[in-house]
């Protein structure tokens, strides 16, 4: 009997799973397991979404036939660990095209490799292949816009239906300790993310049909914050409910300068795991080198007004506060809230990118890191320094009756459609909201010229 363990990471679907087909096809039978690495660590948001897709990933599995293990320890003991106890002659995985992950991978598959078993792993969470998308002179692309146009021809689907059964073995009996569960939070802090999210790979689906619907209007609607203009695709993504292949096939056969404008946006998440495969450093360093004397702000007091929404400018409180109610920020926000901690306020892109990775249940280690990076001015194809974002400018024309701002600040809710974006340019106190910015406006726009202009010399 040919035995093979598969092995899910963030491929938490059954459907356009290659590693998946690959392994139902090369077994007799199978063990499916997920293993919890971060088991005991702080509960970021992104677990409380990977508790709940598990639970309907097993769900689905057993109405196939076949059992979901949950195990909790270091992969690089626990895998060769069970695949020996197992008799497998092969683990199959998806890439994750990550640096220390596709390290680790490397280290356990020379284990197994001495065991006499292999590793197998395939695509399905990327379009690209990074190494294939290179200038004419055979270096990385470092814009998006040409690296775009050099991908997108190379952007294939091949449909995959998900098993119809599954023939799976027990768990090997010395393995039973192993076997864990990801408790739900306590207290319930995540009880607003499921005022909005339903994971798993049938809702993944279908928001991408009720996204469809309305792609049209994707191109002006995806910066209103207060309307659902993005597809809101980023949480299936990022635990791959739904490969982009997926998503892209669907959107091209919709067609329209609305799905082209989106198949750009996924584009961008493709460029972003193209610029941390070729540039690995990049999450934790400035791509750019000339900003590493640059000299970032110590204000941990001030950090934690922004990181709990009391900064006194509307549309950056917001946006943090929909951000801890939701796992999520609107896109938009997102770069408003991001240049005003690292330009106005002047503190290091890392901080921020940190405390999206702990609060965003789409924590995706590329796309936020190329998403910091590119604010900050300090990534690739970043937007100049120099470019610094009026949240006030910002709110009145994409949120102009406020709609946005009074979901998410109650305080402000009795104030007229002008006075709701900057209440102290009006003289207004607001009872239980700051009276004034934390960093005025103009103060903070200045000082970080200022310390890009220390920078060039």
């Amino acid at each position: 009997m040919n035995k093979g363990i598969f092995w899910f990471r963030r491929d938490l679907r059954l459907a356009d799973h290659p590693a998946l087909e690959r392994a139902c096809q090369s077994h007799d039978e199978l063990l499916l397991v997920y293993v919890d690495a971060d088991a005991g660590q702080r509960h970021d948001a992104s677990r409380a979404w990977l508790r709940r897709s598990l639970e309907l990933l097993g769900e689905d599995i057993r109405q196939r036939g076949g059992e979901l293990h949950v195990l909790a320890g270091d992969p690089e003991t626990l895998i060769p660990a069970l695949a020996k106890a197992a008799g497998a002659t092969a683990v199959h995985i998806s890439a994750l095209h990550e640096p220390d992950a596709d390290a680790r991978d490397a280290r356990i598959a020379a284990t197994l490799a001495s065991h006499g078993i292999a590793m197998r792993r395939a695509g399905g969470r990327l379009l690209t292949d990074a190494d294939a998308v290179l200038t004419q002179s055979a270096t990385p692309f470092r814009v998006f816009t040409p690296f775009h146009k050099a991908a997108r021809p190379m952007w294939r689907h091949r449909p995959r239906e998900a098993p119809a059964r599954f023939a799976c073995f027990p768990l090997p009996s010395s393995m039973v300790g192993a076997v864990a569960t990801i408790a739900a939070p306590h207290p319930r802090w995540d009880e607003g993310f499921w005022q909005t999210w339903s994971p798993g790979e049938a809702q993944a689906e279908a928001r991408l049909h009720d996204f469809l619907k309305r792609v049209d209007a994707y191109p002006d609607a995806r910066d209103v914050p207060a309307v659902e203009g993005t597809s809101r695709l980023s949480p299936h993504l990022h635990f791959g409910e739904i490969n982009p292949s997926r998503i892209f096939e669907a959107a091209r056969e919709q067609g329209g300068p609305g799905t082209d404008k989106f198949i750009a946006e996924l584009g961008w998440r493709e460029f972003a795991y193209y610029v941390l495969h070729h540039w690995p450093g990049s999450t934790t360093g400035n791509f750019n080198p000339k900003f590493d004397a640059m000299p970032w702000r110590d204000a941990p007091e001030q950090l934690e007004a922004w990181q709990r929404g009391r900064t006194g400018v509307p549309l950056v409180d917001a946006g943090m506060r929909q951000l801890w109610h939701e796992g999520w920020m609107h896109n938009r926000v997102r770069m408003v809230v991001a240049s005003y901690l690292t330009k106005h306020m002047g503190i290091d892109w890392r901080q921020g990118s940190a405390w999206f990775m702990h609060t965003l249940v789409d924590a995706d280690l590329a796309s936020n890191t190329l998403g910091w990076q590119w604010v900050a001015g300090t990534g690739v194809d970043a937007a100049p320094y120099f470019r610094i974002f009026n949240p006030v400018t910002q709110s009145r024309r994409f949120d102009p009756r406020g709609t946005y701002l009074r979901r998410w600040l109650p305080e402000l809710r009795g104030l007229g459609d002008d006075a709701i974006h900057a209440p102290w340019e009006q003289g207004l106190r607001i009872d239980g909201y700051p009276a004034k910015p934390i960093v005025d406006l103009a103060q903070g726009r200045d000082e970080a010229l200022a310390r890009l202009s220390g920078l060039a010399k």
